[in-house]
């Protein structure tokens, strides 16, 4: 009996499991279409996915036969169907429909309501899930980004600036918009046979971002609109050779980035003691950020990649990354980051030592500064050592703390355990705050004179002044 009722159970769990999945909500991720009247028929698993412009919104280009049928899907089961809001819908290029949506197993025939071609032809459709509308148009080609790329428009005050290529894979520009538009062309100047590239849907605002990255159009209108700006202020403009589309990203000062790699303390292990990693804000620039700190492919226990590195923008792969556009590019120097996809290329060092890496993420450069040999440093009078952090009753954490205080910087050399470090100008004002520290710089660009660092840890402080040269 024992035994029957742990199998019940067990089933339970397991069917428990499966409803879970069985989400009876609208997914704004993935659609499908299917039926007779595409080349797929009615095979589930052999549609492709519609291509995904935006939250919500898909596109399909392909051929559609008149009198047959045709609904969308938005599982792989026949779970989640996306049909015509009235019976028999016959449907034309130019005009847009309405779609409901039922999640049944065993979707009534009554509701099950098919869109039908008025006649035989290639067309593009697309379909907005948040709105539940789709507009079929004859099929679209979509523009292919030329050689040379510029921008213009109201927005540039009329102004043409090259949009850059990089790594033979995009386009980008670091630009500061007004109000107005953006436009964008294939000549330096326009001529009568320029052609201008503007998004395939009306009405794009530059402002929302990757998520509105449609295709292009081409004209030769000088006048075409291109794409709104509404809000002015600091873009990083994108134009992508492999789906030929145009977005552009709004500036806001960076809050996080990590470094991580082979050649890194932590290896590629960014969830551990995140402060040693951490590159901190610029305070005399809000585009940039700065890590200092050892790389070395000399560190004890075996590496993968052992001298190369990459930066994340959160603690986690699976957000926006910094790489370079080519493998094994060196670190050291000036270089050009991506933060658009791609293989998953990295910067590589050349030599052991100490390093200062400041990423330019408005314009997305990483500059690498190789400040000498590890050993060395730790031997500069500049170097001021806390150690032994006494408590009340006079015993003594393990705890040691390296200051080095040069080069206009103030950091954390290393610290057996993190600690919470300030520092304040002669005159009382606080310059920089960081938490739980094991290695990293406290302050930059600092003029020359005496300031005060505090370390606290283990609930206890020691306070030091150091000599900025």
């Amino acid at each position: 009996m024992k035994k029957l009722l742990t199998i019940i159970c067990l089933a339970l769990v397991a069917f428990a499991a499966k409803a879970g999945d069985m989400s009876n909500s609208l997914e704004l991720t993935q659609l499908y279409v299917i039926g007779d009247a595409t080349p797929y028929s009615w095979d589930i698993g052999g549609t492709p996915d519609m291509q995904k412009i935006d939250e919500g919104v898909f596109r399909w280009t392909g051929k559609l036969t008149e009198g047959k049928e045709f609904k969308f899907m938005n599982t792989r089961e026949w779970h989640k169907h996306i049909v015509s809001s009235t019976s028999d819908q016959k449907i034309e290029a130019g005009h847009t429909y309405d779609l409901d949506f039922y999640a049944d197993r065993a979707l009534d025939g009554s509701k099950d309501r098919h869109f039908k071609p008025a006649a035989t032809g290639e067309y593009t459709v697309y379909v907005d899930l948040r709105s539940m509308k789709m507009t079929v148009y004859e099929k679209t080609v979509d523009a292919v980004l030329p050689e040379k790329l510029y921008a213009t428009g109201s927005a540039l005050d009329g102004k043409i600036v090259e949009v850059q290529a990089f790594g033979g894979v995009e386009f980008k520009a670091a630009l500061e918009l007004k109000a107005g538009n953006i436009i964008l062309m294939n000549t330096a100047t326009p001529t009568a046979s320029t052609v201008y590239y503007t998004p395939l849907l009306e009405g794009v605002d530059i402002t929302f971002g990757k998520g509105l990255a449609a295709p292009l159009k081409t004209t030769t209108d000088a006048e075409a609109e291109g794409w709104s700006v509404c809000v002015p202020g600091k873009y990083t403009v994108y134009a992508v050779k492999d789906n030929n589309s145009v977005y552009g990203t709004m500036f806001k000062p960076c809050k996080e980035l990590y470094v991580v790699g082979g050649c890194c303390q932590l290896s590629w292990n960014y969830w551990d003691s995140p402060s040693t990693i951490r590159f901190t804000n610029n305070p005399a620039n809000d585009e940039e950020m700065v890590w200092e700190g050892v790389l070395t492919t000399n560190w004890k226990e075996s590496r993968e990649d052992p001298s190369k590195l990459k930066i994340l923008t959160t603690q986690s792969w699976f957000e926006t990354t910094f790489h370079p556009y080519t493998a094994d590019a060196p670190v050291e120097g000036i270089s050009n980051l991506r933060s658009t996809g791609g293989p998953d290329t990295k910067w590589t060092i050349s030599r052991n030592g100490r390093y200062r890496l400041t990423v330019n993420t408005f314009k997305e450069t990483l500059r690498g500064e190789y400040l000498g040999a590890a050993q060395t440093e730790a031997k500069d009078n500049a170097v001021t050592g806390i150690n032994n952090i006494k408590r009340n009753d006079g015993s003594c954490d393990v705890f040691d703390i390296c200051i080095a205080a040069n080069h206009g910087m103030i950091n954390v050399v290393s610290s057996s355990v993190p600690a919470d470090v300030t520092v304040h100008a002669s005159s009382g004002q606080l310059v920089a705050s960081h938490v739980a520290m094991s290695d990293g710089i406290v302050a930059s660009n600092l003029s020359k004179g005496v300031y005060v660092v505090k370390a606290t840890a283990s609930g206890e402080s020691v306070v030091k002044k150091v000599v900025v040269n």
